[in-house]
């Protein structure tokens, strides 16, 4: 019968013009199989009887020449359904949102095969989760379940998606004569052999999209799920597919997996363990790691100490002699990576902030915008950082670590660092420049090459970018201050302090300034410290830790004074006013405002002028004499309006309406605190807003508006409480004296 089929196959071949490779490549076998079959020395199957009989256009002439096959039952016996997914894992913690978006993908109908693509970083627990869910869903699928591991990224060699195929040709049954040579062949016959199938296929650790392509059934009834460090953009953009992108541990998850892993016994040292969660930067894999230490130990605090050295924390989390340590678990993802993204993500392990744009990382890179971003994409891509809101990126602690250990064959660490320190510093002081115009007395020192600070636009571009990098310019000051790098850290400090003002941050504004002074003391400059004096002054009285702020004032005046600088004297008189006028010592508020008023009209500085004459005003009103105050603040906000110094035409406004609401003329003073809130406003000035607020409710409540005053007294608590700033129990006083008793 071999023989008989043979011949007529040739013929029917022959008859249509076509070599034996051509017919090949129609019913996806290799030409090895079809030449033993037209020879005789290979018996045919139905299967291929009636491919051929389909391409050949011969009917059914060639399957009749086949013995019928067997039935059903006795090709199962002969060849079970595949049932390959590996043992379910013995723990799954704190995944069950992201079990609920699985099944959620899976509901959903489609005409094609269902793609979920679970992606992540390494040692996130992609796999675990994985094989956990394939488990859960395994009975919708009667035709079997397909696993293999593609080794994307690992010790060994990744597994060629035609070395796949030939595998689960195998396993569907194909005799391995049977299976085309041609790639693509194989990838069609996998497809017809799926097409009217039932069948689950995981296929894990995929190196990208293309890896994983050919690998995808063409029939609506199956499904494939796939882990990857990559994103897999390609296949979520042209297949269809939906991505499920794993997170890291919150404490909350963290502190329950080592809870299920080590034992009850951790759950009576809450503290060190959430220490431990945050150390192991949120990490299954390191997580399990600690808790595999914890699980024989007594403790963990001993942990804990190790962890808390990053130098060692990689050390820490090792297992043993044959066992993958994360760096080698990172160091799969890192080999990946072309020479550009490379260098910058072994740069980003000397950057000092929790997270970093676009912008800083061409600095960081001394390259142009647009090679930093192709290189930030694909960094992204790999899983090796993380874009956690619009143009903002990170990487977790560990992969820093690692980052900050790859070696630096040509010494770019501290160039870059440099670099980027600069362009923070030199940004920093553009959009300072725009919050606060005519107050910067600082000169910096030219940037570094390459470091392309930028310039904001206006008021709120350079508020958007303090507050983006308000994190990474604290981390910056620290940094400089452990490098003793002094210039820059006193620099650094004194650029951010009317940002940190303006938003109300005071205890990071003391704590800046106080590395700032330590910078100025270790160098000696008098002038920096007088800068640095002044400043504390303010942040203190912000603080309403008057003694504190009166010694740094007065220290900052002696500077002054030695210096021969009467505008840095005139600076220290306002704080010196606002400190007693804090302390409801008016006549000597006075005294110190009329001091720096004379000293800014001796040195032709108008915003002073218009901040002194507005002092002024305030602290005549509080002493009763409200015509004068009425005049000295007119003038203010005269000088104001003119140069264009809002935060003071603002303050002035908020001055007039006091005095109006002290002469019982409600209305004014309604509309002038709400002119001076508005400004405040729209300067994101939250800090005076809520102070402008606190009294409009006083004004409210005695006009017979006791609503509008809840109103206005809630509205000013909500920043007060988040500041916890001292005025928020006053104000949550009067909130309280409005409920009916």
């Amino acid at each position: 019968m071999a023989e008989v089929f043979g011949a007529r196959l040739r013929q029917a071949r022959i008859a249509a013009g076509w070599s034996l490779r051509e017919l090949a490549q129609r019913v996806h076998y290799s030409v090895a199989y079809l030449s033993r079959v037209e020879n005789g020395h290979r018996a045919p199957t139905v299967a291929l009887a009636r491919r051929c009989d389909h391409e050949l256009a011969t009917g059914d002439k060639l399957a009749a020449l086949v013995r019928p096959a067997p039935p059903a039952a006795a090709r199962n016996r002969a060849r079970p359904v595949p049932r390959q997914l590996p043992a379910n894992p013995p723990y799954l913690v704190g995944r069950g949102a992201d079990l609920a978006r699985l099944d959620a993908v899976r509901a959903k109908p489609r005409d094609s095969t269902t793609i979920i693509a679970i992606t992540g970083t390494a040692g996130v627990g992609k796999s675990t989760l994985a094989l956990h869910w394939a488990h859960r869903i395994q009975a919708g699928f009667p035709d079997g379940q397909l696993h293999l591991s593609l080794r994307g990224f690992g010790p060994q060699s990744p597994l060629e998606s035609s070395q796949a195929l030939h595998g689960v040709l195998r396993d569907l049954g194909l005799a391995t004569e049977a299976i085309p040579e041609e790639p693509d062949a194989r990838a069609a016959l996998y497809r017809s052999l799926l097409a009217d199938r039932r069948m689950l296929i995981v296929l894990d650790n995929a190196r990208d999209a293309e890896h994983v392509r050919p690998l995808l059934p063409g029939g609506s009834g199956c499904a494939v799920l796939i882990t990857s460090r990559d994103r897999l953009d390609g296949l979520v953009a042209k297949e269809g597919g939906q991505r499920v992108p794993l997170e890291l541990f919150t404490v909350e998850e963290g502190m329950a997996l080592l809870a299920e892993r080590a034992g009850p016994g951790v759950a009576a040292q809450p503290g060190t363990v959430a220490e431990l969660v945050r150390l192991c930067a949120g990490l299954p894999l390191a997580l399990s790691v600690v808790a595999a230490r914890a699980a024989d130990s007594p403790g963990c605090a001993h942990l804990v100490e190790e962890l808390r050295d990053a130098r060692g924390r990689l050390d820490a989390l090792e297992l043993g002699a044959g066992e993958q340590d994360l760096r080698a678990v990172f160091s799969w993802s890192y080999r990946q990576l072309g020479p550009a993204a490379a260098r910058l993500f072994r740069l980003l392990g000397a950057h000092p902030g929790p997270d970093i744009g676009v912008h800083a990382a061409a600095a960081l890179a001394g390259v142009p915008f647009a090679k930093a971003r192709k290189a930030m994409a694909e960094l992204v891509r790999a899983s090796l950082l993380a874009g956690h809101r619009p143009g903002r990126f990170h990487a977790h602690d560990l992969l820093r670590v690692y980052a900050a250990e790859l070696p630096d064959p040509e010494g770019e660490r501290n160039p870059g660092l440099h670099r980027v320190l600069d362009h923070y510093l030199h940004t920093a002081r553009a959009a300072a420049e725009l919050l606060h115009p005519h107050w910067a007395e600082v000169t910096l020192p030219e940037p570094s090459p390459h470091a392309q600070p930028r310039e904001p636009a206006d008021y709120p571009q350079a508020m958007r970018w303090f507050d983006e990098e308000r994190l990474v310019l604290l981390a910056c000051v620290h940094q400089t201050r452990d490098q003793n790098w002094h210039s820059r850290t006193w620099r650094l400090a004194w650029a951010m302090a009317k940002y940190l003002q303006l938003r109300g941050f005071w205890p990071d504004w003391v704590a800046t300034q106080l590395l700032a002074l330590d910078a100025a003391d270790r160098l000696g400059d008098r002038a920096a410290q007088a800068v640095v004096h002044r400043l504390l002054g303010h942040a203190f009285l912000r603080l309403r830790r008057y003694a504190e702020s009166i010694k740094h004032a007065e220290a900052a005046g002696q500077r002054y004074r030695e210096l021969g600088d009467p505008a840095g004297q005139a600076y220290v008189h306002r704080t010196l006013a606002w400190v007693h006028q804090e302390q409801q010592d008016f006549p000597r508020a006075v005294t110190h405002h009329q001091q720096a008023l004379a000293l800014y009209r001796q040195t032709g500085f108008r915003p002073g002028q218009a901040s002194s004459l507005n002092g002024l005003g305030w602290t005549s009103a509080h002493l009763g004499e409200h015509d004068r105050a009425f005049d000295l603040c007119r003038q203010a906000l005269a000088v104001a309006t003119e140069i264009g110094d809002r935060n003071t035409e603002a303050a002035v406004h908020d001055s007039l309406a006091f005095i109006h609401h002290r002469l019982g003329e409600h209305t004014e003073a309604t509309a002038n605190y709400h002119r001076a809130i508005t400004i405040f406003h729209q300067l994101s000035n939250r800090h005076e807003a809520a102070l402008s607020l606190h009294r409009l409710g006083d004004t409210q409540l005695a006009s017979g508006d006791p609503l509008a005053a809840g109103e206005s007294w809630r509205s000013s608590l909500s920043f007060l409480d988040s500041r916890r700033h001292p005025q928020a129990e006053e104000v949550r006083g009067k909130l309280a004296s409005l409920r009916p008793h």
